[in-house]
C-alpha cells in the first residue's frame, strides 16, 4: 500500500511540475527539455555503467570483493529508471545519482543502515564469533 502511495505522489507532482514548467516556457519547449533529458540521461547511463562495469572487473581479477562498485552500480541502474520515465523530478534525481560525489553520499548512508539492521560477517574477523565450530566427519573407505 505504501509503494502505490508513493507511485501516485511522484505521479502528481511530476504532473504538476510538467505543466508548472509548461506554463513559465510552454508545452513544446518543456516536452523538448522532457525527451531530451531522456536521450542526454540514456547517454549518460550507459558510459558511467560500462565505467562501473570495468571497475568491477578489475576489483574481482584482483581477487578483492567489489562491494562500491556494486553499490555504484545500482544507483546506476536506479539512475537510468528515473531517467527513461517522464517527468523533471525523477529526471533531477537520476541527474544527481550519476555524479560520483553523490553516489558516494547515498552508499555511506545506506551501508550504514544495513550494517546496523544486519549482523554483518568479515571473513578473518573472529572477534565476533563466539565459539568456534566444530565438524566432525568419519572418512568412508
Amino acid at each position: 500500500m505504501r509503494l502505490l502511495s508513493v507511485f501516485v505522489l511522484v505521479s502528481l507532482a511530476e504532473m504538476a511540475a510538467f505543466l508548472w514548467v509548461g506554463s513559465q516556457i510552454g508545452f513544446a519547449w518543456a516536452l523538448g527539455i522532457a525527451l531530451a533529458t531522456a536521450v542526454i540521461g540514456a547517454f549518460l547511463v550507459k558510459r558511467e555503467g560500462l565505467s562501473t562495469l570495468g571497475r568491477i572487473k578489475a576489483r574481482m581479477n584482483a581477487g578483492q570483493v567489489p562491494g562500491r562498485e556494486l553499490s555504484d552500480g545500482a544507483a546506476i541502474l536506479v539512475a537510468g529508471a528515473f531517467l527513461m520515465s517522464p517527468g523533471f523530478i525523477t529526471d533531477t534525481i537520476g541527474f544527481l545519482l550519476l555524479v560520483p560525489s553523490v553516489r558516494t553520499r547515498v552508499h555511506r548512508v545506506l551501508s550504514r543502515r544495513v550494517t546496523a539492521r544486519f549482523n554483518v560477517f568479515v571473513p578473518g574477523n573472529r572477534s565476533r564469533a563466539a565459539e568456534p565450530v566444530i565438524i566432525d566427519v568419519e572418512a568412508i573407505d
